[in-house]
């Protein structure tokens, strides 16, 4: 019986290196398949905060292993970061581990799966950096998808803090809030748990932390009504809120649909959270849960289900100057004084 061959420890690739804003890039070509062997794609996954990528898409990845498989070509490259790659003979070598984790895909992460996932062993042009820190991969990785493909936005929020440089306002407002809603979406007893995606399309039931960014970073920023809290605060209220709104509403709120957590009433709402907020305070001092279910069954008229046809911004601001109005004729906010129960 033939003795098994021992798999080589390093693999070594032919390859010229050129320069580019500081950096040296290495080219060279590789078989899909053993690339794939020796990278991975850094996938993010909704309830970790390891990884940068978005996630492969199965579909894509199958439509691109039949036009390979039909004979079509794949010119453009592939972007990997080996960082502990070593060139060799004056930039002629690159060496590798041969290893599943040698490389990081940055960029060109379809066109690899669908490749190795192929018939066909088709060989990929491959642009590589040696030695790139995980705080450059993700800055490269956002502004490659950013400028040129469009890296979903709520990815993007995700890796704000990981991105170097200094922060204006609006930019450490939008940190603080995704550090808000990574907080409630895990939080089993929040409203919200589970609900915030930012890797996918949100179904129905589940909100984009891109939406969730949207209206809630504004109230955290300097001078927004949520400025003065503090991190579990500003948790507790948003918690808080909702769990009132599911007190007072149960049929609304236990809809596979509900218009709770639709782009626009959930914008409408978070609308609203400020004059809540302060007319609550002001009667009850405090904003249990209690509190907040009590204020909302003062309005249990009120229709919600007049929001699930709306479609714009000008009528998200619409349905958020209805329920304040509403709110505001059964109470007063002389003050906001109270305390934060969580």
């Amino acid at each position: 019986m033939a003795k098994k061959q021992a798999k080589p420890a390093k693999l070594t690739f032919d390859c010229i290196t050129f320069e580019q804003s500081g950096h040296t890039l290495v080219l060279f070509c590789a078989s899909a398949k053993a690339l794939w062997k020796i990278t991975q794609v850094n996938q993010r996954e909704e309830d970790s905060e390891d990884g940068y990528q978005r996630a492969v898409s199965p579909s894509r990845a199958r439509k691109l292993s039949s036009f390979i498989d039909k004979g079509n070509v794949i010119p453009t490259s592939v972007l990997i970061s080996f960082e502990h790659a070593k060139l060799r003979d004056k930039g002629t070598k690159l060496v590798v581990d041969n290893r599943k984790d040698a490389g990081w895909v940055i960029d060109g992460q379809h066109r690899l799966a669908g490749g190795n996932n192929s018939e066909s062993d088709i060989i990929l042009p491959v642009v590589a950096f040696t030695g790139l820190g995980v705080t450059d991969q993700i800055q490269c990785f956002v502004t490659i998808n950013k400028e040129q493909r469009g890296v979903p936005s709520s990815l993007y929020l995700e890796l704000l803090k990981n991105i170097p440089g200094k922060r204006d306002p609006a930019q450490e407002a939008k940190e603080l809030t995704v550090d808000i809603a990574h907080e409630v979406k895990r939080d089993e007893a929040s409203p919200f748990y589970g609900r915030i995606i930012s890797t996918t399309s949100p179904r129905k039931g589940e909100l984009s932390l891109t939406n969730f960014v949207r209206k809630v970073s504004p109230m955290v920023k300097t001078n927004g009504r949520l400025a003065t809290f503090t991190h579990d605060e500003r948790c507790g209220i948003i918690n808080n809120y909702y769990k009132g709104l599911m007190q007072a509403f149960p049929k609304e709120y236990e809809r596979p649909d509900s218009v709770f957590f639709k782009t626009i009433g959930f914008g409408a709402l978070m609308g609203v959270l400020p004059t809540f907020l302060d007319v609550t305070l002001s009667e009850r001092r405090k904003f249990r849960v209690a509190d907040t279910a009590s204020m909302f069954k003062r309005i249990s008229h009120f229709d919600f289900s007049e929001w699930r046809g709306l479609s714009s911004s000008g009528a998200e601001n619409s349905a958020a100057d209805d329920l304040r109005a509403e709110i505001l004729d059964y109470g007063k906010s002389e003050g906001s004084h109270g305390t934060i129960e969580l």
